[in-house]
């Protein structure tokens, strides 16, 4: 498993894309729930799923890849990698887009949206969005702006984003 570097490393760091991900695949698309996991916590593809298989190795069997995942084990997956998520109330049904309009806060979310994970920059400017597809893209319709927020929680900023 592959550890975040130490915070006295100087190597340039960013955060990984999709394409990334799926270089660690042989070149297949990466599935959300993991790509959120590693993302956040400065992780490799497979150090995301060995965590989701430590969380809960009845639904992720160690040294599978893992296709489906649930929220709270991306939670608990991220707490194992020293990452606190702080889940939030998520008011009515709203989608991503309006959250963002009705004053979600500025910071790093990891966010579902109607059966999908990603991990979403909040900033005066406006939110970008995060995930097995998307790299920085800003909200909009096309970028899970018109989904359905079904989770939220607060997440540190990701190694790689500072």
């Amino acid at each position: 498993m592959m550890l975040p570097l130490p915070a006295n490393d100087l190597r340039p760091r960013r955060l990984p894309r999709p394409e990334d991900f799926a270089g660690e695949r042989g070149g297949y698309a990466p599935w959300c729930g993991p790509t959120a996991v590693a993302t956040a916590a400065g992780l490799d593809y497979a150090s995301a799923c060995a965590l989701l298989a430590r969380v809960a190795p009845d639904r992720y069997p160690p040294g599978r890849e893992v296709v489906t995942a649930w929220w709270r084990d991306l939670v608990g997956a991220l707490g194992l990698a020293g990452v606190t998520a702080e889940p939030q109330p998520v008011e009515g049904r709203q989608t991503l887009a309006r959250a963002v309009k009705n004053g979600l806060p500025e910071g790093w979310w990891l966010a579902r949206v109607t059966g999908h994970f990603c991990l979403v920059e909040v900033a005066r400017s406006g939110a970008r969005v995060f995930d097995n597809q998307l790299h920085g893209e800003t909200l909009s319709p096309r970028a899970h702006g018109r989904r359905r927020v079904t989770h939220l929680a607060r997440v540190p900023t990701p190694p790689g984003a500072e």
